[in-house]
């Protein structure tokens, strides 16, 4: 036996209650106490805990059910054993149905089971509390777990089999739907073939042993956003799984880009400015090499050319990409009339990703070409802009004599470009 175990006899009879004792000489592991009256042994379990309390049925003053149903309305689960000298079923249907843990009739074979039901009765009784204390356990840690994932800033979703089997509220806001309407969905239906291969692992928390990667993911509703995420390996519902945890970083990523693209372009602005105050080779030679530096300071741009306006028309001085390209899209637009106008950007017939832009060069308060670009960002309009101005300058440096500027002023011009 493990106890030790506390009990409470309450039994009215001296002789019985002496052969209680009687059978429990041999059983250190119980502690028993006495009361004579249900008044007193309610007095006592008021002021005391017990692992078990023995019940006479018939008692003077409160009888035993009054007794056993005050019980109850103390402790519900504590075991509560009926003890009569008149075993009836009638009797024993009334005891069960106030709910008594068991009922005893006694004698004195009874008397010395009596060790061996109550540790029965101990033991059962603690392993419901157990099961109890942890199955509540359990369910509050489910409800603190679905208010933290339900109310987290973050996307929180497992994949199984390719198939979204939970997804928190703000996932579905970062998607531009709901959670509900992801649930079951295969993941490559949210998660297009390009996103995956922008997809780049991150140097961070490399210790952590969980990698961070970062992509672009297309909302329902057309627009992109910027996702960080982690995923780890886990089993759910007793099959493998993928749990997944994901940021909205597009905010900060667009001001990465941002930075990234300011930059570049003031890369090739600065090399520019270098081929126009050093740079002693023929004009064609200059704007090839501007037209380069222009290309990688648009960024993603593939075709590309500077025209100057001649006598026969616009003529091709400076050329990246391809050239049938490039002449297809002047002729598209009624033999480049339009180039000379405002800084623009062109429609694209085909459908293709991308876009045409294009800014006219003035030099000497006249309009004397196009610089012409095939990019994917419509932002570079303005940096295309900036970039026709310093053609602008190498062509009024072209056709002025040579002149010897000092270090000072070379600085001063730098300044102002």
């Amino acid at each position: 036996m493990a106890g030790p175990y506390r009990i409470l006899i309450i039994e009215d009879d001296p002789e019985h209650a002496e052969l209680i004792k009687m059978g429990f000489r041999r059983h250190d592991e119980f502690f028993l106490n006495f009361a004579a009256t249900g008044e007193n042994g309610l007095e006592m379990i008021s002021q005391d805990r017990y692992d078990l309390i023995s019940v006479d049925l018939v008692l003077p003053g409160i009888g035993g059910l009054d007794v056993l149903v005050r019980i109850r309305r103390l402790d519900p689960d504590i075991p509560v054993v009926m003890v009569s000298g008149h075993g009836t079923t009638e009797m024993a249907v009334v005891a069960f149905e106030n709910r008594a843990t068991k009922y005893v009739v006694k004698s004195l074979e009874s008397f010395k089971s009596l060790p061996y039901v109550f540790e029965n009765l101990i033991q059962e009784a603690r392993f419901k509390a157990n099961e109890r204390q942890m199955r509540e356990c359990i369910e509050r840690s489910e409800r603190i777990h679905r208010n933290v994932v339900e109310n987290a800033l973050a996307g929180i979703y497992i994949l199984q089999e390719g198939v979204f089997k939970l997804v928190n509220p703000r996932l579905g806001e970062i998607f531009g739907c709901s959670a509900d309407s992801l649930q079951g969905m295969p993941f490559w239906q949210l998660i297009t073939p390009d996103d995956i291969q922008c997809a780049i692992r991150l140097e961070k928390d490399r210790q952590s042993g969980v990698p961070i990667y970062e992509s672009r993911v297309l909302r329902k509703d057309g627009t992109c956003r910027w996702i960080e995420f982690r995923t780890m390996p886990i089993e759910h519902e007793g099959q493998r799984a993928v749990l997944g945890n994901l940021l909205d970083i597009t905010d900060r990523k667009e001001r990465e880009i941002e930075i990234l693209r300011a930059n570049r372009e003031l890369e090739a602005m600065d090399r520019i400015s270098e081929i126009f105050f050093s740079s002693k080779e023929d004009l064609d030679k200059v704007l090839a090499d501007s037209l380069a530096f222009i290309v990688s300071g648009a960024g993603g741009a593939d075709v590309g050319g500077i025209f100057l306006q001649e006598n026969r028309g616009l003529v091709l001085r400076a050329l990246h990409g391809s050239v049938e390209v490039l002449i297809e899209f002047v002729n598209d637009i009624q033999a480049g009339c339009d180039l000379l106008g405002k800084p623009l950007v062109h429609e694209v017939k085909d459908g293709s990703r991308g876009c045409w832009v294009s800014a006219p060069i003035i030099s000497g308060a006249q309009k004397k070409g196009a610089l012409v670009l095939a990019c994917e960002e419509l932002e570079c309009l303005h940096f295309l802009e900036r970039a026709s101005l310093r053609i602008g300058y190498i062509l009024d440096r072209s056709e002025k004599p040579p002149t010897v500027l000092s270090e000072n002023e070379i600085e001063v011009m730098k300044y102002a470009w």
